[in-house]
């Protein structure tokens, strides 16, 4: 039976850097598992004790603004 602690954790793909969270979830009994990627299928991250993943997603961000062009302006 598992309480009513989670926490939502960010995790980062080794192979192609894809970002995901996570879902942590405590357990009073021990479980195992892994998450692979969407996209490379490498393993993002395994787990064994008393907690659980689960909710994988990826994790949506927009890409970084280093510069504008404004209308007029050279």
């Amino acid at each position: 039976m598992a309480n009513s602690i989670w926490t939502i954790e960010e995790f980062t793909c080794p192979g192609c850097g894809m970002n995901y969270s996570a879902t942590r979830e405590e357990h009073t009994e021990p479980h195992a598992g892994r998450f692979k990627c969407s996209i490379c299928s490498g393993v993002v991250h395994a787990w064994s004790g008393k907690h659980h993943f689960f909710s994988w997603e990826t994790v949506k961000t927009k890409p970084p603004v280093f510069g504008r062009r404004w209308a007029g302006v050279d």
